[in-house]
């Protein structure tokens, strides 16, 4: 389930781009991992960015964002909004332990092979499968038999299937389970040192007080664009939007959904499965409110744009991604998509012009 989770977050940081909310550089840069398949990016808008085929002035009358004020309490960041990204990133660098004894609480890495009167049974082996100590995963007996044992050794853990256990094949059986356990995995501790050696170039800092600053500032600043774009759409009037610029929304984020799957070696039917989703037009209807959003974002913002008359320049995509070389996003997204984000952006701070935080 976790991996089908990851994929999922790798598909939707796309329309978190667009939308203009959260750290769109990073979800950019995290998003290039996702493999070219046949994913288009820039379907339904037109060269510039905006959308195809509409005046986005038809489909909405923009509020009056001249002076716009925020409760500084309404986008603050806790404590505990710091700590949860710090540990987020700190779970990408587990160590692997190998030269002590496994005890409760514990993440052990294990391989194991499960038999029952000696032979292997469906579903009862795996290679690499991370377990907590305690935790209760595993039936009954299974967990607290790897405590004290270190890695690198493989014991025999002898257990009985419960009688009602959804498997009757194995229900009430005795069973064993050859296993090995690989490493114990640790999380590592937020040092000056560690944030030098792992974080410096991505982050730009060199001390632990450094970054708790930085996330800080970017939370804040995911708050107060979340605040900005939920604004304008509460407040601006919309006529009944075109089914197809949703359902354009709605097919960028499924297909990004199937690529990511493949490049995993899962379908999509896997991932229907794992998460109880009837079929793909249940899974597109799930989709639709969050795409309805995006489309409104869009229109609020080519309506202002127009408005204004901002359009992108390459320039302005340059900075945008801080003078990095934007070819890389460029073949993955296409242009029209960068052209996208970067004109949200530019219509977000032309917004900001007038809007206070008390």
């Amino acid at each position: 389930m976790k991996k089908f989770a990851v994929i999922a977050l790798a598909a939707v940081l796309s329309m978190t781009m667009l939308t203009g909310c959260g750290n769109s550089k990073k979800a950019a840069e995290a998003t290039t991992e996702v493999k070219e398949e046949t994913v288009d990016y820039s379907k339904g808008l037109n060269a510039d960015g905006t959308l195809e085929g509409v005046k986005a002035s038809d489909y909405v009358t923009v509020c009056d964002y001249s002076s716009l004020k925020i409760a500084k309490k309404d986008i603050e960041v806790s404590d505990s909004d710091v700590q949860s990204q710090i540990d987020s990133i700190l779970s990408n660098y587990k160590k692997q332990v190998t030269d002590r004894k496994v005890k409760k609480g514990d993440v052990v890495n294990i391989d194991y092979t499960g038999t029952i009167d000696g032979k292997e049974f469906d579903g009862g082996s795996a290679t690499g499968a991370d377990l907590t100590i305690g935790s209760g995963t595993f039936i009954d007996g299974f967990e607290d038999q790897l405590i004290g044992k270190k890695p690198g050794e493989t014991i025999q853990v002898k257990t009985t299937f419960p009688k009602d256990y959804t498997n009757a094949d194995v229900a009430g059986k005795d069973a064993v389970f050859e296993t090995k356990i690989n490493y114990i995995e640790e999380e590592q501790k937020l040092t000056d040192q560690f944030v030098k050696e792992n974080l410096a170039d991505s982050y730009g800092v060199t001390s632990a007080k450094e970054l708790k600053k930085k996330i800080k500032d970017e939370i804040y600043k995911s708050n107060k664009t979340d605040y900005i774009w939920n604004h304008m759409i509460e407040k601006s009037t919309f006529k009944e939007i075109p089914d197809q610029l949703i359902n354009d929304r709605i097919d960028v984020l499924v297909d990004g959904l199937k690529a990511e799957l493949k490049s995993s070696n899962y379908s999509l039917k896997d991932y229907l499965s794992a998460y109880g989703i009837e079929d793909e037009d249940a899974l597109r209807e799930q989709y639709k409110s969050s795409c309805e959003s995006t489309v409104k974002v869009f229109l609020v913002a080519d309506a202002i744009a127009a408005e204004k008359k901002i359009a992108v320049t390459d320039d302005d995509i340059k900075e945008y991604f801080n003078g990095e070389d934007t070819a890389q996003y460029e073949k993955l997204y296409s242009k029209p998509y960068l052209n996208r984000v970067v004109l949200n952006d530019l219509v977000l701070k032309e917004i900001e012009k007038t809007t206070t935080v008390k």
